[in-house]
């Protein structure tokens, strides 16, 4: 008799969500517990302690290889350290299916794998769910054989609301990184351009239309951080020369302060070769460019109707990253691509 066939997932423990990555996987794990999907871990636990971190996460793996059946649908969040093979092999010797989430590349950002050795491990899964079409492309180019699935944009919860006054025209706003040696671009702009960095690392010095507020979560930036746009631009230049490991790594990746803009209600301002690029002008969500250089001009140039309407734009986008609709649709794709390869 065949055995109904159950989603599920794998939690761990999370040092912090009050940084984009935990946030993320949290998240994810939370949309898909509201779908029905069973954690086949231990409880999700938030320890700092290196050494409970690790005793938490051996012990959540151990409680999934006697947990997962004949029959389940596995979602693993990639990457993950030390364990992924594992629960690849158990999941496959048990009778379960593994769908693979790419959160990050380690051929990409970090450089700590050969794209050989990243598809070799990616193809331990049945399925993976790639950020969007640039990486869809790069995987098959590279040789993944398995079926791939597209996330679009990575949902966002909160239930914080954005502050009903607008802010003016000329401002943006930075959720980041602020080093300059990291994200030197943010204190070149010219001063006709209010911007308003939240995170850690902003010089003791800045120009006077540089305005730092310090880390923040990503509830007090939805409920009362400034800025009329939401900055998605990385390097040391105004101008993206699509270099270094974050200028290539941009072309692949979702940005997950994406949503974090939208359910702020701020348009987004975005390199037009970004992966997330197609998104933004699709639903009309913001503005693609390849240069900042001349941004005062650009938004000068924007009425207060067209605005609106990207407002209005990011409004519903957020309405269904907040119900998980992105990730839930993305499964939903990959279940259906591995039924036909079957």
């Amino acid at each position: 008799m065949n055995r109904p066939r159950r989603l599920a997932y794998l939690t761990r423990n999370y040092k912090s969500t009050a940084y984009g990555g935990a946030k993320a996987r949290v998240d994810i794990e939370d949309i898909l517990a509201s779908e029905g999907a069973v954690n086949l871990g231990l409880p999700r636990t938030f320890h700092r302690n290196k050494i409970v971190d690790y005793i938490r996460n051996l012990g959540n793996i151990i409680h999934f290889a006697f947990t997962v059946k004949k029959g389940d649908t596995l979602i693993i969040q990639y990457p993950v350290k030390k364990y992924y093979p594992f629960i690849c092999r158990t999941a496959r010797r048990k009778g379960a299916r593994t769908i693979s989430l790419i959160h990050d590349l380690g051929s990409f950002r970090r450089k700590r794998l050969t794209p050989e050795e990243e598809i070799r491990k990616l193809s331990l899964s049945d399925a993976v769910i790639a950020a969007n079409a640039n990486t869809r492309e790069w995987l098959l180019e590279h040789g993944l054989k398995i079926p791939v699935a597209l996330q679009t944009a990575w949902d966002y919860r909160s239930d914080e609301l954005p502050p009903e006054t607008s802010a003016p025209a000329n401002s943006c706003i930075f959720a980041g990184h602020l080093k300059e040696n990291r994200n030197g671009f943010l204190y070149k702009f010219p001063p006709e351009l209010d911007i308003h960095l939240y995170g850690t690392g902003a010089p003791a010095e800045t120009p006077a239309n540089i305005h730092t507020h310090g880390f923040a979560t990503p509830d007090t930036i939805i409920s009362s951080g400034e800025g009329r746009y939401g900055l998605i631009w990385y390097g040391m230049t105004l101008t993206h020369d699509n270099t270094g490991y974050i200028g290539e790594y941009i072309g692949y990746c979702n940005p997950h302060k994406l949503g974090l803009y939208m359910l702020a209600g701020k348009p987004v301002i975005i390199w037009k070769g970004a992966g997330a690029a197609p998104f933004v002008e699709r639903e009309g969500i913001g503005l693609t460019t390849d240069t900042l250089e001349n941004l005062d001009r650009q938004l000068a140039e924007i009425s207060e109707e067209r605005y609106a309407g990207m407002v209005a734009n990011t409004r519903r986008v957020a309405a269904r990253m907040k119900k998980g609709g992105f990730i839930t649709d993305a499964i939903r794709e990959a279940e259906s691509l591995l039924v036909k390869q079957n």
